[in-house]
């Protein structure tokens, strides 16, 4: 009997001590899905320029900011390559995919995931949801030639305006409320030579030409105009595993930290979401005060009717100016 009790007890000694560790690896397989495991390994962000900055590269900008994360990530490093839209489509064709896309509107990216991030724009928002978010933009401003104007009138007669292939200037104009009788469109580098030349009194362009400005020593006046802003350098996740996904929006909120968004004035550009001083006109742009912009998923097609529509609406077309405030959305 005693033979018989003791091998009764071992066998529940048994059951129990097994039991037990199944119930351990269950839980500690329910806790890893609250809690996946830190990621250890490269995360690839693919940079796209498709607006004019400000003094410096977007792509070494974010160089530094990833080596910041780095040292506060240990195992994790990060590679930014840079594109442009045509190389991106290109790579996207042949299968590549990387983990993060930075990129300005013109640009299509496929396979944004759901962002949990702590800042949000309204360009990054489909429906309630957000799936992109901006961690830096550039501003559009009105300058005038010191040695021919002293001030902006209420009616450009003329107006000479920097455009560039996907940038919506004349719709920042428009939202603006300020009226021109003629208008010349060139692209950046011809309108800058040309207001330059002292052939033109005033120019509509962005950031970027009031430090090519400086730069070159010229007098002039600025004033932004911040009722409109496209000039959003944009972010989506695109990674493929969950563990990956958590990393980039790790990188994320660490790009759209104080600290870091601070450092912006470093390549001449704007945060979103923090005031920065700078000695130039970019420290007159007001925080947010943008009242519309577009979604960072707007199509290429409807860019360049925008175009279209913004320089009609200038000129009083009021079919044109009804179509806009369909595409465009509030901040």
């Amino acid at each position: 009997m005693k033979v018989l009790r003791w091998i009764t007890a071992s066998v529940l000694i048994v059951c129990l001590v097994f039991s037990f560790l199944c119930v351990k690896d269950v839980l500690t397989d329910d806790a890893l899905e609250k809690t996946p495991a830190k990621y250890k390994g490269i995360l690839t962000i693919w940079q796209v320029d498709s607006f004019e900055g400000g003094t410096g590269s977007r792509k070494q900008f974010l160089l530094s900011v990833a080596r910041g994360y780095e040292r506060k990530n240990e195992g994790v490093l990060v590679m930014v390559i840079s594109h442009t839209k045509a190389s991106l489509e290109n790579a996207i064709k042949e299968n590549q995919t990387p983990d993060i896309i930075s990129f300005g509107n013109g640009v299509d990216v496929n396979g944004a995931m759901l962002l949990n991030c702590n800042k949000t724009v309204a360009g990054g928002y489909v429906g309630n949801k957000v799936y992109a978010t901006a961690w830096a933009k550039g501003s559009y401003f009105l300058i005038g030639n010191s040695t021919l104007v002293n001030e902006f009138p209420k009616k450009f007669s003329s107006l000479l305006v920097s455009e560039q292939e996907y940038t919506q200037p004349l719709l920042s104009l428009w939202l603006d409320n300020v009226e021109a009788d003629q208008i010349e469109v060139l692209k950046p580098m011809d309108a800058y030579v040309k207001f330059t030349s002292g052939k033109s009194p005033y120019l509509l362009a962005t950031q970027r030409d009031v430090y090519r400005l400086n730069n070159r020593g010229m007098s002039f006046i600025a004033k932004p105009l911040e009722n409109y802003n496209d000039l959003y350098q944009y972010m989506v996740v695109t990674a493929n595993s969950k563990e990956k996904r958590i990393a980039c929006e790790g990188f994320l909120n660490y790009l759209l930290s104080e600290d870091v968004q601070k450092k912006l004035d470093d390549i001449g550009m704007l945060s979103p979401y923090y005031k920065i001083s700078y000695e130039n006109a970019l420290n007159e742009v007001t925080l947010n005060k943008q009242r519309y912009t577009l979604s960072a998923f707007i199509s290429e097609q409807q860019l360049k009717e925008l175009q279209y529509l913004s320089k009609s609406a200038v000129s009083g077309n009021k079919d044109s100016q009804n179509k806009i405030k369909n595409i465009v959305i509030k901040s």
